[in-house]
């Protein structure tokens, strides 16, 4: 291995110039001159000029010696400088160097299809190449380049390549051999395409078996493929055990050039050999690589069913264990299945996997399905175009899914009778398409049971006796604990658990624990167990497009005539499409009977007992009131609003054979009286139910709930809730929880404990109105009770009517308020002996004051209490003026007499 060179120039200080000589001439000339001046002066003080020359020359020769070493010293400054310089260039080369070597070093666990890759064999030591080159020397610098020198000439610690080739020999201790020879067997492998590679290596070696390649036994390690060979270890290039390893020589004789110290070879134990190898593999895998007898990762449905062939048509292809297809066969296997699995572990997929599987080999008239989604009704969206689909339901209509499932007891009911028409002991033993099996697929099984726990006991049923009969569960869930109980586990013998989260949650499925460690990376992935054992399984994807295909092949096929269940109530009905009764009784709408897979009339006959309608704001009481009046078609009282119609409706004869009472709104009319009256009222409407049907006359009402009824509701002896506010009062009516349901629509009700719907009446019957009998003033000798006596004495003066208080002179009339005819008690002694009291607008204490009686009817408008002979009754006022009006009361009376 050698590095490419370069070298890097060193800084040079050029040497220091020779001393300058001393200038003689200059230190000789004013020696002279001094002597001259002193033969012409004769002065001593002329001989001090002689010193000036040495003095000179000594301070130009010290001065230049002094300014050659500050040069020196500034130059050697700047060379240190750019030998620093230096040094960060030789260092970033360096590290080049390394991180190139490094990302040549081929990978032991990803695959790299390189064939001009080196073999790498561990770290080392190695020359640089980078020269370090000057033109002089410098002695000051010599230290600091010897340094740098050693700091750059060598590579530490990187890693070994040799060139590439096919043919190598490693030598030395057998341990040592083996540990190099899994490295480059694993580096050879690597550069071959998954799958295309022979691997021979010693028998003891079993981490090869994992590599994705065709492994072998043998003396020798070698790897080739189809083009020839890839690694032989043969030729002397490597030898360990040694100091040191020559990188650079020939096949015999190593160089002296390009020496590597240090060498660490590639080392591999057997773990860590197989730690790569599985890595590898699932390289490969992800690559698209399937090793022999290996799980697949994914698959499609529509490849499996394709290569189906001799197959049962009663089986269901599902998937691969890396063996073989996975074939799941109900009537053979079964009669029912189980399928847990997490969030996002494929269990959905699975399930609309395996009805596809099924109706590809099967014919509507052979398999039916019903489809029950517990997880907002998506799941199932693709299938919903087979024609061996009979019902889809889900949690988005509860009710419509608790009548489905319950409908299938009356299944178990009519195949049993199917059955036993034959004479045959199973369905097995019926001719060809008389009765086509049926699987029910559920998802998400808990929370179908956590709506209606009462389904245990159906499905219970179902898996006890599904299989003479031809039924089969595959039940879906996220968790089975608590879930599946023994009376259906029993029954349940083949199961699939695909990833869960809780070890526990795969041994109470398939009784082992491997479920809690499959792949999240693999989709449906999953452990199967049936009557071939426990094994690992990859289950198929249905695709897009496959359910379409597969519902355009049996487009035109025959489909079975009957259905598990009927289809639910319909949301508008009208009496002329109700059907007649035997009898005659009136049939106000529809009676949905899942247990008995039918429709029934709903027949409400109130000769057969009262009748109570309740229902809150906008359930539809008043219309389905109307109904059963329409449908009755008899004579009817129809009472709204007004508690003296009610009172007049109980009381007066019935005007036919057969009559109706029918009162909208009881429990607000009830509240319209005191205490008195409504106790009264309580009792007559009792009364009416007791006795009235010896007399024809029948009694129906509707109430916005029980509570308002003031006792009342204990007559009625039958009893239709439609929608209520909440639970509470739906139970208070008379109804079970399971039916209590918030979102009734208008005319929907639970009767006798199913769902009933009512019937639309053409139109409401007309209000009933009593005829009290008339009081015409001032024919004869009244005494008038009124809140407001003066208004009614102008209004009958202006009436042309003789009126005056009890105290005045005799007048027709009398008037007074209750204070006033109290204080007038011989005249109202009188009046209640002759029977001429009227009381108009007063209250019941007010007449139980002046009459002591207790027992009064409620008034209406226009209307008075006359007593006579102590007892009470209803009259309509009027005036001798306009004898065909009815009087007003209150206020408006003094205006309009």
């Amino acid at each position: 291995m050698h590095l490419p060179p370069e070298r890097l120039a060193l800084p040079v200080v050029d040497p220091p110039a020779p001393r300058a000589r001393i200038p003689v001439v200059a230190m000789a000339a004013p020696l002279v001159f001094a002597g001259v001046l002193w033969l012409v002066t004769a002065s001593p003080y002329t001989l001090l000029f002689a010193l000036l020359g040495p003095l000179v020359a000594a301070g130009s020769a010290l001065d230049g010696r002094r300014g050659a070493r500050r040069e020196r010293r500034q130059r050697l400054r700047a060379a240190r400088d750019d030998l620093a310089e230096l040094r960060r260039l030789a260092d970033a080369g360096l590290a080049a160097r390394r991180r190139e070597q490094e990302e040549r070093v081929p990978s032991l666990s990803a695959l790299t299809p390189r064939s001009d890759a080196g073999w790498w064999i561990g770290t080392g030591d190695v020359p640089s190449g980078i020269e370090l080159v000057a033109e002089g020397e410098t002695p000051e610098l010599a230290p600091e380049i010897a340094e740098l020198r050693a700091a750059v000439q060598t590579l530490r610690r990187v890693p070994i390549l040799l060139p590439p080739g096919d043919e190598l020999v490693v030598a030395g201790l057998d341990p040592l051999v083996r540990a190099l020879s899994r490295a480059l067997v694993l580096q050879a492998v690597a550069r071959c395409a998954p799958g295309t590679a022979s691997v021979t290596v010693p028998p003891d070696e079993e981490w090869a078996s994992a590599l994705p390649a065709r492994c072998a036994p043998g003396r020798e390690w070698r790897v080739e493929t189809a083009a020839g060979p890839v690694l032989q270890l043969r030729r002397v290039a490597v030898l360990l055990g040694v100091a040191g390893l020559d990188l650079g020589g020939g096949e015999e004789a190593p160089s002296a050039a390009g020496v590597c110290t240090g060498w660490r070879p590639s080392f591999l134990a057997r773990a860590e050999a197989s730690a790569h190898a599985l890595r590898l593999a699932t390289a490969a895998v992800d690559a698209g690589w399937r090793p022999p007898g290996a799980i697949p990762a994914s698959m499609e449905l529509s490849e499996l069913l394709a290569d189906a062939g001799d197959a049962a048509s009663s089986a269901a292809t599902l998937g691969h264990d890396g063996a073989s297809p996975v074939q799941i066969d109900l009537e053979r296997d079964g009669p029912h299945a189980l399928v847990a699995g997490t969030t996002g572990s494929g269990k959905s997929e699975l399930l609309v996997s395996w009805v596809l599987a099924l109706a590809e080999r099967r014919s509507p008239t052979e398999l039916a399905f019903l489809l029950v989604d517990f997880k907002g009704g998506a799941a199932f969206a693709p299938l919903s175009g087979l024609p061996h689909v009979v019902g889809v339901v889900s949690d988005l209509d509860p009710s419509t899914a608790e009548r489905a499932v319950r409908s299938l007891r009356a299944e178990l009911r009519r195949r049993e009778g199917i059955l036993a028409q034959h004479g045959v002991a199973e369905i097995g033993a019926l001719a060809h398409g008389v009765l086509p099996r049926l699987v029910i697929v559920v998802d998400e099984f808990a929370a179908l049971v956590a709506a209606d726990p009462g389904l245990h006991g159906v499905f219970a049923d179902l898996a006890a006796r599904g299989r003479t009969l031809g039924l089969h569960l595959v039940l879906g869930t996220q968790r089975p604990a608590g879930v599946i109980r023994d009376a259906i586990a029993a029954n349940v013998t083949v199961r699939l658990c695909l990833r869960v989260i809780d070890p526990a949650d795969s041994v109470a499925v398939v009784g082992v624990p491997d479920a809690a460690a499959l792949p999240a990376a693999f989709p449906g992935r999953a452990v199967l167990r049936d009557a071939d054992g426990v094994r690992e399984v990859q289950l198929a994807r249905s695709g897009p497009g496959l359910a379409e295909r597969i519902a355009a092949r049996w487009a035109d096929a025959p489909r079975p005539a009957d259905r598990p269940w009927v289809d639910p109530l319909p949301a508008r009905l009208t009496l002329a499409e109700m059907p007649r009764l035997p009898g005659g009784g009136p049939v106000v709408g529809l009676v949905d009977v899942p247990e008995l897979q039918r429709r029934e009339p709903f027949a409400l006959d109130p000769w057969a007992g009262a009748v109570l309608l309740v229902g809150a704001t906008g359930s539809g009481r008043s219309e389905a009131l109307s109904t059963l009046v329409a449908a009755s078609a008899c004579a009817t009282r129809w009472v709204v609003d007004e508690p003296a119609e009610l009172w007049a409706a109980l009381t007066e004869p019935p005007a036919a054979e057969r009559s109706l009472v029918a009162v909208d709104d009881l429990d607000l009319l009830l509240a319209r009286v005191d205490g008195e009256q409504r106790a009264q009222l309580v009792e007559l409407l009792a009364r009416a139910a007791r006795e009235g049907r010896r007399g024809g006359v029948a009694l129906a009402a509707s109430a916005r709930g029980t509570g308002g009824l003031q006792g009342a509701a204990g007559t009625f002896e039958q009893r239709v809730v439609l929608r209520l506010a909440d639970r509470d009062e739906h139970l208070l009516a008379g109804a079970d929880a399971p039916t209590f349901r918030a979102d009734r629509r208008p005319g929907s009700a639970v009767w006798r404990g199913h769902d009933a719907q009512f019937a639309l009446a053409p139109a409401r019957p007309p209000v009933w109105r009593s005829a009290p009998p008339g009081i015409r003033l001032p024919e004869g000798r009244w005494a008038l009770v009124t809140p407001d006596p003066q208004r009614w004495l102008d209004a009958l003066a202006a009436a042309g009517v003789d009126a005056a208080p009890p105290g005045a002179a005799p007048a027709a009339v009398r008037v007074a308020d209750a204070d006033g005819w109290l204080a007038a008690h011989a005249t109202l002694a009188e009046a209640r002996r002759e029977g001429w009291l009227l009381l108009q607008g007063c209250s019941s204490a007010e007449l139980r004051t002046l009459t002591r009686s207790r027992s009064a009817p409620p008034l209406g408008d226009g209307d008075a209490w006359r007593v006579r002979a102590d007892r009470v009754e209803r009259v309509r006022l009027l005036v001798a003026r306009d004898r065909d009006q009815a009087r007003p009361s209150g206020a408006s009376s003094a205006s309009s007499p």
